[in-house]
This record gives C-alpha cells, structure tokens and sequence, in this order.
C-alpha cells in the first residue's frame, strides 16, 4: 500500500504519539527521589536489590523494573536510571535536574566505568533536555540526533543480509540520486563523518561536566568496528586501494636518462617571483650555494623585474612580456599558481637539466648530503620526486615542523594545544603540505602542475620521496611579515581545504583578516609560533628540525658573486 506521507497526519500527529510518553510518574505519599543531600559516595559500593513493590504507583513500578535491570550494580547507576526516568516525563519533582547534574559533577568517572551504553546515550539525551549550560544542551540533543540516527540506519541495515561489520563492495554502487536531492557522498574525499564528529568533539569540550560523557561516546563510535563510520572507512581504504590497482600510470624513464655518477648530473629549479625581493636574494643565494647548475625565476609582473639577481652566471630572470605569456594565455590563467605551472613547464622543456625542482620563492632545500649525491641514488624507475616539506616557525628561524599528518597527535592533545583554530587549519601548517617536485628534466610527453606530474593526461604514479631531502618552507618569519603578505596570499592561496570543506582561507575571512584585530594575530600565534608546549610535543613525537639556514652569510657570499 503507496502511502503519500511516511507519517499520515503530520507532525501534530506525531508530538500526540509523542506525548503519550511523557505523561508524568504518579508518586505516592510516601515516595520521592533521594534528596540533594543524599551521600552519593556511598551509593557506589552498595549494592542494587530489586524490591517488593509497596505501592501501585507509576514510579513504584518503574523504579521496581530498574531495580530488576540493574540488580547487582551499584546504587549510584540505578539511581542514575531512576532519575533520568523521572525527567523524561512532563513533570517531575522541582530537585530532579539539580539531582541528575550532581550525580555527573562528582561521579562521571566512576559511571563511565560501571553504566552499559544504553544508559549513556539516555544520560547524554538528558543533558540535551535539562543541561545547566547552552554547551550541555547542544552537546546532548546533537548526539542524541546522531545516536538515534545510529539506531534506526544499523537497525534497517539488519535487513540487507550483511553483518554489521562487513562494508559494501564499492563496485556495486548504483547511480541514482541520494534522496532529498542532497549531493553524493565521496568515498575517495568525502569529509562529511569528519566534519560531523570533529564539531561535536571541540562543542563537548566546552563544558566539564558533559565533557567526559561525550568523549566517551565519541571514543566508542570511534572504536567500535561494526559502525557506519568504520564501513566507510574501510570502504574507502577499498576505493583508494581499487584505483591504486586500476590507474597505476608510469613515465617510462629511459635508460639514458639515469646516471649515477654525481659528477655528470644537472639540476635547476624553476621559481615564479612575486613583489617580495628580499625573499628572492635570500632563495637565489641558499641554492646558488647548494651547487644548483640553473635558477629561473619569471617575473610574473613584467613591471617588477629584479634584473641585478640575474647578474649571476647561474641565474636566469625571465620578464613576463607578452613574448612569454599572452594576454590571452594570462587570462585562461588567472591565478599565480596556475601561471607558476605553465611557466615551470615552459622553462623545463628548454633547460635540458638532468633534475628540475618547481618551488616558490619562500622554500628552500635541505640536503644531507650533497644534492648531486642524492639524485645520483634516485631509484632507476621514479620519473620525478615528491620532496616532503616542513614549516618554519615564526619568531624561531631554526625551528621546523612537518604537517600534522606526519605523525600522531592524539585529538586531546591536539584540543589543548590548538583550541580555537587547530580544527581549521590543514595539517596545523599555514602552506600547502604536499610534496614539492623535482622532474627529470628530460622526459617528453609530461606535463607538470604544483603537486602533480600528467603523463598522457593523467596523473603519473612513478614519483619517489628522499629520505635525505625535504623542503623547509618559511612561510612568515613574524607577524608583520605574515601581514605584508596576507592581500597576495588571500588573492592567490590558501585553498587547501579539510575533509569537511574549511582552508585557511575560510578562517581568514571569519576573523576579519582585513581590520588586523586581535582575533587575526591570536589565530597566528596559535598556529605559527614556537610556543614551548608545541615544541615540547614536536620533541616528544621526534619531529621537531632544528636546522640554520645561515642565509646572511650566504647572500653575503652572493653579492660578493655578483660584484665586479
């Protein structure tokens, strides 16, 4: 039978069904709920007993069923039940709520051990309808909603034949729309799980009494494998895993191309200026110094030319005329990076070097050893590397962290070190955290894009990461450079975006960026300074890089270079 409505009647219909419910417990004369000043100490070493019932009352026989199922606990978990039975209701006696947030104030700890979770998420509904705090009843009705939501899909699910552990085949999808019209879901980069979770972990942390609930729950979903959560998961781990196999797309590297005497091997890089000089006398002269055969830097506005760094046999300035990029070009190109690809890609195909390195003007290579000497080991079949990246402190010109997906930071260590802002920015690092590229400079049919090699238009999977080069990003040395910078980089950066679809860029605009108030540098000092319980941390994971670019004698060693 087709019905037009999944509830005939409506809503009005649905809160009278509702309603039937919560008619309150009828208590009698002698009944009531144990006082605020009841020792509730005492009740965690007595023992539960289910009694005769003494009266005929609705709370008599409620509180008789309770003792039935939590014969044996402790008093305080059946005094918990008891209570949360009586608030259920429409009304219930004026101490009830006071009650139920004494309990949770002075005996969480010992209630997450002892309560089944059934009474957990009874518990966390209860916050939702009498929380003493706008946090507590957020938290509580947001997870109740998802509990419920758990309840009703998984049970649903029964029905499909499939245990609640095993996850779909993703070859058996079906193409049809989701219903509401509401967009699809992606396996592959879908951030909505995340974007629901994360929030309701970072709003629980506000209040210390449902905090320790919440988390507990939260923690569960987490490590319980028989959820939503975990098939998806594991069903993308599947899809990634299915197109790791199905689209594996090789350079060939010809033979000629590998040498492995470090004496007869070229490498360049190729970097795309913009209005910040110093920074380019300060990359020129750290790579000059490295032993780089070629440095191209193009002057993207052709009327910002820094022509005297040319002055270096081993440096080339190119300006952006319309001799090198149209107008046309420039306007089916409108963002820097999309320029800084097409003129990385223009300068490879001329330079002829061995190895060709794409980075911005604020990175700067760190090898171990000699450069030669590392690309002189380069596995004979990786077409190109993916250098990995750490970030410079501000304020701490020797000090570096590696993107935050680098290694384990524990989501409660990662709250009390990064309260406010950490959940929004990428990785806990203000630049991009892929791998930087370095291309055989030789190779045809490739095309390049900022953390991308195509081969015959489609992404290349032959790339290798040095264990003995990175690359140190100096991002903002302090804050007013960080706001110098901070027009261009809103302009052209800061896209990379979370699961969940935040970037830096969202940040910025929430906080005003332009008015530079006190929100802006709070969110810079939290992220980008070298505070000690960060570098405490970095230490303990064994992730922090110490390391002096030395980069004032270098340019001193450059000038001397460059002057007749």
């Amino acid at each position: 039978m087709t019905q037009d409505k999944t509830y005939p009647g409506g809503y009005d219909a649905l809160l009278r069904r509702a309603n039937l419910r919560r008619e309150p417990l009828v208590f009698a004369e002698d009944e009531s709920l144990p006082d605020l000043n009841t020792d509730l100490t005492a009740l965690c070493t007595s023992i539960t007993v289910a009694e005769p019932l003494t009266s005929e009352s609705t709370f008599a026989k409620k509180r008789r069923d309770l003792q039935l199922e939590l014969e044996g606990e402790p008093e305080l978990c059946f005094l918990n039940s008891l209570t949360i039975a009586t608030l259920r209701k429409n009304e219930f006696p004026p101490h009830a709520p006071e009650l139920f947030q004494k309990i949770w104030r002075e005996h969480s700890e010992f209630l997450l051990r002892r309560l089944p979770l059934r009474w957990l998420v009874s518990t966390i509904t209860t916050f939702g309808d009498h929380g003493l705090t706008e946090a507590q009843r957020h938290v509580g009705r947001s997870m109740t909603m998802l509990f419920g939501m758990i309840k009703l899909y998984e049970f649903e699910r029964l029905y499909s034949g499939y245990a609640p552990a095993t996850a779909y085949d993703t070859a058996s999808k079906i193409n049809t729309r989701l219903p509401l019209d509401i967009p699809s879901y992606s396996l592959k980069g879908g951030g909505l799980d995340v974007a629901l979770l994360t929030r309701l972990w970072k709003d629980a942390q506000q209040d210390p009494v449902i905090k320790p609930l919440a988390n507990h729950l939260l923690n569960a979903i987490n490590d319980d494998p028989n959820t939503l959560f975990r098939r998806l998961r594991n069903m993308a781990d599947q899809r990634v895993q299915h197109l790791e196999e199905n689209n594996k797309n090789p350079i060939p590297v010809p033979q000629r191309h590998v040498k492995r005497d470090p004496s007869a091997i070229s490498w360049g890089i190729v970097a795309t200026l913009n209005d910040d000089h110093d920074q380019a006398v300060r990359f020129v002269a750290h790579h000059v110094t490295l032993g780089a055969d070629q440095i191209v830097l193009y002057a993207d506005d052709p009327q910002d030319v820094p022509h005297e760094l040319g002055l270096h046999p081993n440096v080339t300035v190119i300006t952006c005329d319309e001799t090198v990029i149209s107008n046309d070009q420039r306007e089916s190109l409108p963002l820097r990076n999309a320029r800084k690809a097409y003129y990385f890609n223009k300068a490879r195909r001329k330079l002829r070097l061995d190895w060709v390195a794409m980075l911005d003007v604020d990175e700067f290579l760190l090898p171990k050893v000699p450069v030669r000497e590392i690309l002189a080991k380069v596995p004979e079949d990786a077409a190109f590397l993916a250098l990995s990246v750490v970030e410079q402190f501000a304020d701490a010109p020797t000090l570096f962290r590696p993107p935050a997906s680098a290694y384990d930071l524990p989501q409660e260590h990662h709250q009390e070190l990064f309260p406010t802002f950490g959940s929004y920015v990428p990785d806990l690092v203000l630049g991009p955290s892929e791998g930087r590229l370095v291309v055989r400079g030789k190779l045809g049919n490739i095309r390049v894009g900022n953390f991308v090699v195509k081969y015959e238009k489609r992404a290349a999977t032959n790339s290798y990461t040095l264990p003995d080069m990175i690359v140190a990003h100096c991002h903002s040395e302090d804050y007013p450079s960080f706001l110098a910078a901070l027009p261009r980089r809103i302009a052209e950066g800061y896209t990379r975006r979370k699961p969940d679809g935040t970037n830096i860029k969202s940040v910025l605009d929430a906080v005003d960026y332009k008015s530079q108030n006190a929100e802006l540098k709070a969110m810079f000092q939290e992220i980008c300074s070298a505070r000690p319980e960060v570098i405490e941390m970095l230490k303990s994971q064994g992730v922090l890089l110490e390391h002096n670019l030395d980069l004032d004698r270098k340019i001193d060693q450059f000038i001397a270079d460059v002057t007749p």
